[in-house]
This record gives structure tokens, C-alpha cells and sequence, in this order.
């Protein structure tokens, strides 16, 4: 459970948490920073390059960035998997108009601006006769869901509308759940694993199914997003931030692509099969839900310079943007088997019928020794 953001959400306002610069209350809300995720090739410890998702600006800078050394302008944003928008405010916004909390029907609930931590407990447990502020059902109070009793609030979620992802004119559906606002923070980033997640106070937003690759996207809030004086959050753009316009936000989305796979290209010495199967898997992972007719045809699969047939691609049940090729019998050993996904009008696509613009191989060696025939 978030405890810094429900205590926020339930008083409406409150401190500044872990927050160690002063926060601005004069005028609008205004938006710092957008950093978004955008994959980065970084040697490793080898000097093998290998890609990283890494957080970078797509609105607004910070003083401890160099910008000889690394612009952090998002030139291509990752389109799904992994991607996490963190919009950055110079002061602390009201929770009640970002969040809302589970009751134990199943339902959810806002939070009306004043409401305590007793108005809470009221509506916690088996006697509900004095709950008259959240959870209130057409019959009357249902409670809040309060799995552990201990009289509060077990989780929250994103309010529908709250923010507006649009790519390409169309909005973006999030994932709400692990979309959240964070009051703690400052204009501090911190080291080690942390980074630019310390910066605060924040809202956080997951895309439940990805952006649009190659699209153009944009933020904006709902009008119940404000600060304690009731204004709009906003972003500057020509020296003026007014309440209400985040137009000045916009950054590009990467184009369709494999994004990894497994096993993936240039491994050695790769298993012949699942360590519960005598059969061997591939999996390859795009950034982007695919169209279902054009997977079968697309990928070819070879070993030792042999097409391999009968084989037959498909989207992973649970991951439309995932699709796997079982290879019975698991694979040959000390042989090279080599995987070409097809470009083009015949080759992949995504739901939204964009191809990839080359032919993407990947090429892997297996385990063990090539028999020989006598």
C-alpha cells in the first residue's frame, strides 16, 4: 500500500513527504518535467552493447543534466513494454481529484476534499453506521475493502480521465492500477537505482496496451486535477503557464520493432530444451500488438542452413505482442539456428497495419556437438 500518497489522498492536501526543496504555492501548478522511457545502447561490463530503458526528458529540463554530454530529449519513446510516464509538478496537487479507493463490493469510490483518517475508519469493518463519506452504495454504505482490518485504506487507482494520454489524436488507454500520484519528492535525483524517480511530487502513468509506434502523443489532465487553490496544472510554454494548457507537451513514440527475443541474437551455447520439456521454445517479443493473420507467414526458422518445417508461429496466449514457436524435440545441438521475421507488405504487422521496416534475423548457436554420420 502507498502510505505517503492515501494520507494525501484522504486529507486533500498535506506535506510534502520525503520533499526536501521548499514547493511553490503561487499560481498554477506548474509541470517541471516529463520524463518518459526510451531504450539506450550502453556497453556492458564487456563492452557488448546491450540495451537499457532509461527515463528521458520530453518536456522541460533540470540543472543537474548535462546537455553536452546527454540531451535527454526522447527522440523515440518505448511504445509499451516497460513504458512509465512521470509528469513532475512544482507543487503538491489535491490526491482526491487523481485517485480513488476499492470498497468491498467491488466498486470503487472517490474521496471527497476534507475527508480524515476517522472518516475512513467509520467506514471500515462490520458496523457501518456512521460511514457517511466513502463507499456509499444506492442502499446505503457497502464499506471500504479492508482485507487486513486494520481500519484503512488497502490500495488505490488512477480516476478515469484524471490524465489523458493521446497519441495521434486517439487517447491511450492506462493501466490504472499501477498508474498513481506520489506527493513525496523534490527536484533532488537521487543515486543508484533511484534516479530521476526521486523527483516529486509526481503522477505516474503505465499505458495499459502501449502507445501507437511512430505516433506523436500528448498530456492532458482532468479538471478535478488541481492544487489546494483550486488551479489547473499547466505547462509553460512562451513564458506563460495557463491553468488548464499542457499543449506545450509532446514527444514522438519508437517505430514498430522486434524488441527482444529468446534466445536472443548472438547467444552460444543455448539449451536444447525447457527444463521441463524435451521440446525447445522461441520466443520473440515485438513493441506492439500484432495483427493475428500475418504471423504464421512472416517468420521462418532455420537450422544448419535448413528451413525447418511444420513449425507454427503464434501470438502467446496471455501477449498479443509476443509470439512463440515451439520446436519439437528441442533443438539440434552445435548447431546454428537462425529465425528471419519478415518486413513488408507479406511480412509482420501490428494492429494498426504498420510493418517493420526491415527484415529483422537473429542467429543463435546451441550446446553440445554436431553428430557426424559415419
Amino acid at each position: 500500500m502507498r502510505t505517503s500518497i492515501i494520507a494525501v489522498l484522504i486529507l486533500g492536501h498535506g506535506c510534502g513527504g520525503d520533499a526536501i526543496d521548499p514547493l511553490e504555492t503561487d499560481g498554477p501548478p506548474r509541470i517541471l518535467q516529463v520524463l518518459a522511457r526510451e531504450r539506450v545502447s550502453v556497453p556492458d561490463d564487456e563492452g557488448h552493447p546491450h540495451v537499457e530503458l532509461r527515463a528521458r526528458l520530453a518536456f522541460g529540463d533540470h540543472a543537474d543534466i548535462d546537455q553536452e554530454i546527454d540531451d535527454r530529449a526522447v527522440g523515440a519513446a518505448v511504445a509499451r513494454d516497460g513504458q512509465r510516464i512521470r509528469v513532475v509538478v512544482d507543487e503538491l496537487l489535491r490526491g482526491n481529484g487523481l485517485e480513488e479507493i476499492p470498497c468491498s463490493d467491488g466498486s470503487w469510490s472517490s474521496v471527497p476534499v476534507g475527508t480524515d483518517i476517522d472518516d475512513i475508519a467509520r467506514c471500515a469493518g462490520a458496523d457501518l453506521s456512521r460511514c457517511e463519506t466513502v463507499c456509499l452504495g444506492d442502499a446505503g454504505p457497502v464499506g471500504i475493502l479492508d482485507e487486513n482490518g486494520d481500519g484503512a485504506i488497502d490500495d488505490t487507482r488512477l480516476i478515469d480521465g484524471a490524465v489523458v494520454l493521446t497519441c495521434d489524436g486517439v487517447a491511450v488507454p492506462l493501466d490504472r492500477g499501477r498508474s498513481y500520484y506520489q506527493p513525496a519528492g523534490s527536484q533532488r535525483i537521487a543515486g543508484g537505482s533511484v534516479g530521476t524517480d526521486s523527483l516529486g511530487p509526481a503522477i505516474a502513468i503505465v499505458p495499459a496496451e502501449g502507445m501507437r509506434p511512430g505516433a506523436r502523443c500528448t498530456l492532458g489532465f482532468g479538471a478535478d486535477v488541481v492544487d489546494k487553490q483550486g488551479l489547473g496544472i499547466c505547462a509553460e510554454r512562451d513564458g506563460t503557464c495557463t491553468p488548464g494548457d499542457t499543449a506545450a507537451i509532446t514527444f514522438g513514440v519508437e517505430d514498430f520493432m522486434l524488441a527482444a527475443s529468446e534466445p536472443h541474437d548472438g547467444a552460444t551455447e543455448v539449451a536444447l530444451h525447457g527444463e521441463e520439456s524435451s521440446d525447445a521454445t522461441i520466443t520473440i517479443l515485438l513493441n506492439s500488438e500484432l495483427a493475428p493473420d500475418t504471423v504464421t507467414g512472416a517468420i521462418r526458422v532455420s537450422a544448419g542452413g535448413h528451413e525447418l518445417e511444420d513449425l507454427s508461429p503464434a501470438m502467446a496466449e496471455d501477449d498479443a505482442a509476443t509470439v512463440t514457436i515451439t520446436v519439437t524435440g528441442g533443438f539440434e545441438p552445435g548447431t546454428e539456428y537462425k529465425v528471419t521475421v519478415a518486413s513488408g507488405r507479406d511480412g509482420l504487422k501490428n494492429r494498426y497495419d504498420d510493418t517493420l521496416a526491415e527484415d529483422h534475423v537473429i542467429v543463435w548457436t546451441t550446446t553440445g556437438k554436431k553428430e557426424v554420420a559415419p
